[in-house]
């Protein structure tokens, strides 16, 4: 087992600069690069005069994005100098705006249309006293004004100019008012309605007839205005495949991007350099995703550079690449550290499944991370631990709480309390007693073996025996002599301040016992947890079983595996972080490793992928 992350690998890679953009998204598209620059001899490329030309396109874009499509850009080419395809990709966006324009323009009046005549047809969806000739509004005049007010159906009027007649009806949303009176007066009531966030709907000429009638006219107009806008949308489509309007937002897309995340590179009059580091640790993938897309690139891979701090790469199996989160909570584990990643993938589960063992439930959580992993990736790990809760669901015979359905391949936690609370402890004193080996470890890694077996080795040697001495008294012999052990690698030798330095040496390894005892009696908590779990499911099912009643009893044994899932499924899995945290980790795992960010994706190409 390969408990050592990796240093991520220098890489170095010469480019035709016209290909410049376009490899660069190559490599970002491998989601295995991570850019740093690291060259003297050339100046940073500089590309100022884009910054108008972006700004060009970003007014086509305000104006014309909702017209344009969304996936399936793609750039028309790899190579070519940044300018001259920004300015071909305008050339083609201007054309497409001057074909496509009045296309445009047709189809947001028609679409403003279709907004009135939906308030029309909801107005007209009223069924309200008495009839009305429609055809009268549009005909009233000049001396008498008629008008249509629509307001949001919250508003009231608290007063009503005397001079005017009025009538009011209101649908599911909205409140409408038809007022009648002379031209001024109607201007003065239109004004305070728009104060009050209302506005006067306009009644179209050729509405005539009553109610019904006037609702079939209002719904004939809206399906021709559907039909012309499709056929409108359909000349768009169309449209854009004559003037590559995929190919132009493309590679407009890919320079925006590129502007935004490469702000400088080595380069000379006809190449680039791109530099950085990279975790593919053998080699061949860079070069075969360049090859892939025609690049004229040339990768090699030579010693990284002095003075620069090379990001850390974890090699963990599939399985065991969800767990990483928790190494990652204390920071990036460096090249002298110890990558638990895999150790955790055994550990989670185990402590989980223990404090939350049932098999129904289990179940729940092993299907929810199955179903939901693609989504959130995170909750992959569910899937572990439900299989752990549903191992030890058969060990302690619980199925969605109740004890009766299979028997216990061990005991019941709730008929044998002391042997469920005994067994994490022991569990825990093995799990710190992992976390201090892997602290030798390291240290053999650094060169500092000897510190470590002349100190760190006799506090463990203390610890166990200490442990053991609960059950061979003359145990604490060897404890003895681990503290002369301790005192005598802490002094290593040196007789200046002897006094001083063994006092601070014994504050230092009181500390270091309590914690390490402490720590194992936090292991107890496991076993606790897996009490109070049997227990609430036991109240439930005692709860269920007094009704007396076959349907109460279900509704209540599936209320209470509901609460039990979400609440002691979420207590349980702090407990468990806790645990692996702060007694675990701690022993050995710093996180002084630098963490690799691999250059993003654009936009566009995390579209595509969706």
């Amino acid at each position: 087992m390969n408990l050592r992350p990796a240093r991520a690998r220098w890489f170095e890679l010469l480019a035709p600069r016209e290909e410049l953009a376009g490899v660069v998204e190559t490599l970002a598209r491998t989601g295995s690069v991570e850019l740093e620059i690291h060259s003297e001899r050339n100046v940073p490329v500089n590309l100022p005069d884009l910054q108008q030309q972006m700004a060009e396109f970003h007014h086509l874009e305000q104006r014309y994005q909702q017209y344009w499509q969304r996936d399936d850009l793609q750039p028309a080419t790899l190579s070519g100098m940044p300018a001259q395809i920004l300015e071909t990709a305008l050339m083609y966006l201007r054309q497409w705006v001057a074909a496509a324009g009045p296309l445009v323009k047709h189809i947001e009046s028609r679409q403003a249309e279709r907004s009135e005549l939906l308030q029309v047809e909801d107005l007209l969806g009223i069924d309200v006293e008495g009839e009305m000739d429609y055809s009268l509004l549009s005909a009233a005049g000049p001396s008498l004004a008629v008008r249509l007010f629509v307001m949001p159906q919250a508003y009231r009027l608290q007063t009503m100019p005397g001079s005017l007649l009025y009538c009011q009806c209101c649908s599911k949303q909205y409140e409408y008012l038809l007022a009648a009176g002379l031209p001024a007066d109607i201007e003065d009531f239109r004004n305070e309605i728009a104060a009050q966030k209302g506005r006067m709907l306009t009644l179209p000429a050729w509405l005539h007839g009553q109610r019904e009638a006037a609702l079939g006219q209002v719904r004939r107009r809206l399906q021709r205005i559907h039909h012309e806008n499709t056929r409108l949308r359909r000349q768009l489509d169309a449209m854009a495949g004559s003037y590559q309007l995929a190919e132009a937002l493309g590679d407009v897309r890919r320079l925006e991007w590129f502007l935004t995340h490469v702000t400088a590179l080595p380069v000379s009059e006809n190449f680039a350099w791109v530099s950085g580091w990279t975790n593919d640790l053998d080699g061949k993938y860079l070069p075969r995703a360049l090859t892939d897309v025609g690049a004229h690139a040339i990768v090699h891979y030579p010693p990284p550079p002095r003075g620069l701090h090379p990001p850390m790469v974890l090699q963990n199996p599939w399985w065991a690449r969800p767990f990483e989160l928790f190494a990652g909570m204390m920071g990036t584990p460096s090249g002298d550290e110890a990558d638990p990643s895999r150790l955790v993938a055994l550990l989670v589960p185990l402590l989980f499944g223990y404090m939350f063992g049932d098999v129904g439930q289990g179940f729940v959580l092993l299907l929810a991370g199955l179903l939901l992993r693609q989504r959130w990736p995170l909750l992959r790990i569910l899937v572990a631990n439900g299989a752990a809760s549903m191992l030890f669901g058969v060990v302690f015979g619980s199925v969605f709480g109740r004890e009766d359905v299979i028997p216990a391949l061990w005991v019941h936690p709730i008929e044998q309390p002391l042997v469920v609370l005994a067994v994490p402890l022991a569990a825990g004193v093995l799990i710190l007693l992992l976390g201090l080996l892997l602290n030798g470890l390291e240290s053999w890694w650094r060169g500092e073996l000897r510190r470590w077996l002349m100190v760190d080795a006799a506090v463990l040697v203390m610890y166990l025996s200490l442990l053991a001495a609960l059950y061979i008294p003359g145990s604490l012999g060897v404890t003895g002599f681990g503290l002369g052990w301790y005192l005598a690698g802490s002094l290593d030798g040196t007789p200046d301040k002897a006094l001083a330095k063994t006092l601070a040496a014994l504050g230092s390894l009181v500390e270091q016992l309590m914690q390490l005892l402490i720590n194992s009696i936090s292991f107890v908590r496991v076993g606790a947890f897996a009490l109070a779990h049997a227990g609430l499911s036991l109240a439930f099912t005692i709860m269920a079983e007094s009704t007396g009643n076959l349907v109460a009893g279900l509704l209540i044994m599936l209320l209470g595996n509901v609460i039990v899932i979400l609440l002691e499924g979420l207590v349980v899995t702090i407990q468990t972080t806790r645990l692996v945290l702060f007694e675990f980790f701690i022993r050995f795992l710093r996180g002084s490793g630098r963490t690799f960010r691999p250059l993003s994706m654009p936009e566009y190409a995390i579209a595509i992928r969706e």
